[in-house]
This record gives C-alpha cells, structure tokens and sequence, in this order.
C-alpha cells in the first residue's frame, strides 16, 4: 500500500479512493520536509525505509495503512490500540475539549501528539524511533482535519451522508479527509498534485506565524469553533445530521475549501517547527551525555597536578643523585 502512496505522490492518476486521504498528509509531510534544518533532515533520513531515499512523505499514511485489513491484512489487528489516537470526540453540545472527559489517560491525538514527541527526543532504539516518527507525522495532521476533533453523536461526521456535486454518496467526514481536496485538484490542478502542493506550499509561506503554532490545545479549540459554527451547516445554513443524505454544492465547496488549504499549510508548518525543535533536543541531550561533570573536570585537573609534582621530584631526585657521584 505504501508503494501506492509513493506512486500516487509522484503523480500518478487517481480516482475516489483511500489514496487521495494519502495525498493530504504526503502534501503536509513535504511542506514540513521543505522547512527541515540540516541536521535534522540527517536525522529523519536515517528512519526513511532506504527505497524511499530521505522521502518522509512516503511513510505519511502508515499510520492509517496499520489498521485497515485491506492494507495490512496479517497484522491489522495488532494495531486496533491505535485508532483511538487519530481523533478526539466531545460531547454534542458541548464544543468545548476537556482533557479528563475527552482523552482519559491521553488516549486520544492530542496525548498520542505529546507522547511521541516525547519519545522521539529520548534515545531510542531505531525500531521505536521509526514508530513514534511515523505516528507522530500523521497525527499531526490528523488534527488539522476539522472533522478529526468533531462531535461524539456522529463519530466526527462519519455516520452523517452527503452527496457532493452530485456524485457518490459518502460521508462528510470522508468527504473533508478526501473529497473535496480531489474535487480541486482534479478541477484546478489538472489532476496534478505537485502543481497542488507548490500552492499550498506557497499558501504556507504567506501564513503568519502565530503563538498559538506550538499549542496543540489551541489547535483543538480552532477545529471545535469551525466544526459547531460551521462546518455542519450545508450550503444553505441547514444544519446536517444522520437523517438522510444531503446534496452539497458549490456554496458549501468554496466555504469549505479555503479551510482545508489554510489547514493543510498550518499542518505543514507546525509539524516542521516540531520536527526542529525535537532535533534540537536530541542534540542538546546527546552534548549533556558526553560532557563531562564539574567534578570530572576537577578530579583530571588535580590528578595532573598530582602527575607533574611526581614527574617534577623524580626529575629532581635523578638530577641530585647525579651530582652525589
């Protein structure tokens, strides 16, 4: 499946599948990839399976790849643990994350976020760094999908049926992860998702950077905001729910579209500055474990006292002897 990811990044032809919720979190992992120091690009290079060569981007759906039999049908139910971390689910009504109410004992992407951020900065095994690398890129942007952070009721949009500019019915949380990014590169883009990403890309450059890019909690609470003010309302202010499928046009498109494109370039942004700062961190961890402590320094610094003392009075001993004869 990775290897249909990886073609499909490349340019290859797509049609209404999983592979076009692929291409969002590949264009995320570029942008991110674009933005990377040096001496972190080293880094995440040494984690890339090596056929991909330095291409993160390829290892961008992993995370989603696991848990579908289709994808990975001998060890898809190994993973089943990990749904739980793609998503956080509140209450109808409530618009609002609690922690304790909404990701108990941090099972949720906001805890998957911090803990394998966590882990890449400690100094693990290769196999556990490739883990949390990959689960921590997609997570990222996961949760700049509104719909990833929605309501309980319907399974963040996924029980709630939609038909968009009269096409297949699907479901609006599908429809947000894939459909309309499809419906515009197919209909702005020539099909052509490096012309979309240069876009984006360039829809990143223009992002101002806000305080808020480091604060996963305030992530949460923009999605919530967009999710209950708007994003359940279809194109004709007609709030949408799991009673029957709902014709969505062009109105809902081009209300819809800017967020996703300002979404997908936040996500990119984020997740560079994330990736940075957790290089920075492994360096200042792997400098911390090979200096030395003061009193190191203070012990070698006596013992070469105490060395040219000895080497000063054997010196002198053999000087005095040789006078004696």
């Amino acid at each position: 499946m990775l290897f249909i990811f990886f073609f499909a990044i490349l340019g290859g032809k797509f049609s209404y599948t999983e592979a076009w919720g692929a291409v969002g979190h590949s264009i995320i992992v570029r942008l991110a990839q674009d933005q990377l120091t040096n001496a972190t690009a080293d880094w995440l290079q040494s984690l890339v399976p090596w056929h991909f060569r330095g291409n993160l981007s390829a290892m961008a759906s992993w995370a989603d790849s696991i848990i579908h039999e289709n994808s990975n049908p001998t060890g898809f139910i190994n993973w089943e643990w990990s749904k739980k971390l793609h998503y956080i689910n509140v209450p109808d009504g409530s618009c609002i994350y609690q922690v304790d109410r909404d990701c108990e004992n941090n099972t949720c992407i906001d805890g998957a976020i911090r803990n394998y951020t966590e882990r890449l900065e400690k100094n693990l095994d290769l196999a556990q760094q490739q883990e949390a690398l990959y689960f921590l890129v997609h997570f990222v942007g996961d949760i700049h999908q509104p719909f990833h952070t929605a309501l309980k009721s319907d399974y963040g949009g996924n029980t709630i049926k939609v038909r968009f500019m009269n096409g297949r019915v699907t479901s609006l949380h599908s429809l947000w992860d894939s459909g309309i990014i499809q419906y515009r590169i197919q209909t702005d883009f020539q099909s052509n998702v490096n012309k979309y990403y240069e876009y984006i890309h360039q829809l990143m450059l223009r992002e101002p950077i806000l305080n808020s890019d480091d604060d996963i909690q305030e992530w949460i609470r923009e999605n919530l905001k967009l999710v209950c003010n708007q994003l359940y309302f279809d194109g004709n202010n007609q709030t949408m729910d799991v009673t029957k499928t709902h014709n969505l046009n062009e109105t809902y498109y081009m209300r819809s579209r800017p967020i996703i494109e300002k979404h997908l370039a936040l996500a990119g942004r984020r997740l560079g500055t994330i990736l940075n700062r957790i290089a920075q961190a492994r360096a200042r961890q792997f400098l911390l474990s090979t200096s030395l402590s003061p009193v190191v320094y203070i012990l070698i610094a006596v013992g070469s006292v105490i060395i040219m003392l000895i080497v000063t009075l054997v010196v002198f001993l053999c000087i005095r002897n040789r006078k004696k004869r």
